[in-house]
């Protein structure tokens, strides 16, 4: 599978196809060609090799927040870069991982969350939510919702202050998680959304247009919805966040879309409806690359070094 078919109208950054052809020489197999457990190893190997590492000095500790839904409670990891000290209150940015709710973990986003606690700067939350086939869907959610509140109620614990504002992000189910939160949990005060999945019913002119292409493909998001969520609960608005009827109540918010997205028309189509209800959102696409760019900054050092500024900048800017 190439990108031939889309060179005429679109131009493929060099980083994108470079990647693309890493993975091929190294034998990558397609999520919905493997078991869960092949493709959860293979996303945290793929984060090991291409996400990079980055200088940070602060601390990173590591927290449980308690919940009725599962007796270990959920694991987070807390970043406090040491230019937090430099702010009266370092406002706190609840993050979620991407991975379709079926891969991923905190592993694959460390790097990134290192980034926007040194950059913004800020305390960065990094959520070990449950994933399916195991929990299927609402499971992400409710681990999602408690940890907010958790935070809400504990920010002096995580090393920011009780004046501290409170934000949430994630990049594709997280993206969608994290959208999720912002309409059940009041007072959060901005939304970083990148290439959020916010309607699963994926009807759209981009899922359509590129189905078939090197990354995610509509193969591949059959293979995570066949695992993490009946059908017939697409349109509940809970698991689908632009269903939702109320929007005027939501926080400041910045979406992040990949050019070249099955999903790149749901989060534009989540930009208006929020400008619609009165809701400031600015939109920042990145040119040339595919789903799941964000959190591979070792790879894709210019795509990712202009959305990770974007993301730093309106942290810092709400905070």
């Amino acid at each position: 599978m190439s990108f031939d078919k889309f060179k005429p109208k679109y131009k493929i950054h060099e980083e994108t196809e470079n990647y693309f052809k890493l993975r091929a020489e190294a034998g990558a197999k397609p999520y919905d060609q493997l078991t869960v457990e092949e493709a959860r190893e293979g996303n945290v190997a793929n984060a090991k090799r291409f996400a990079g590492t980055t200088e940070f000095e602060g601390t990173v500790k590591e927290f449980t927040v308690p919940t009725k839904h599962c007796s270990d409670g959920i694991p987070i990891t807390v970043y406090r870069s040491k230019h937090c000290d430099l702010c009266v209150a370092p406002s706190v940015f609840v993050y979620f991982h991407g991975g379709g709710n079926v891969v991923g973990c905190r592993q694959t986003v460390d790097t990134i969350c290192r980034i926007f606690s040194r950059d913004a700067p800020c305390v960065v939350v990094n959520v070990e939510y449950r994933l399916a086939p195991e929990h299927r869907w609402p499971a992400n959610h409710e681990d999602a919702t408690c940890v907010v509140r958790w935070v809400k109620m504990n920010k002096s614990l995580l090393g920011a202050c009780n004046e501290s504002l409170v934000g949430v992000g994630g990049n594709s189910a997280g993206g969608q998680i994290a959208a999720m939160v912002c309409h059940y949990v009041e007072g959060i005060d901005y939304q970083v959304l990148v290439y959020p999945s916010v309607d699963l019913r994926r009807n759209y002119k981009s899922a359509e247009e590129f189905a078939e292409m090197p990354g995610l493909t509509k193969k591949m998001v059959d293979w995570f919805m066949d695992h993490y969520i009946d059908r017939s609960d697409l349109d509940n608005a809970r698991a689908s966040p632009l269903l939702h009827t109320n929007f005027n109540t939501l926080p400041p918010a910045l979406i992040i879309i990949a050019e070249l997205d099955a999903l790149r028309d749901e989060g534009i189509a989540y930009h208006e409806k929020l400008k619609e209800a009165g809701v400031k959102s600015q939109i920042f696409t990145v040119k040339g690359v595919t789903h799941g760019f964000f959190h591979l900054p070792g790879h894709f050092k210019e795509c990712c070094l202009r959305a990770h500024e974007k993301v730093s900048k309106f942290i810092k800017v709400h905070s």
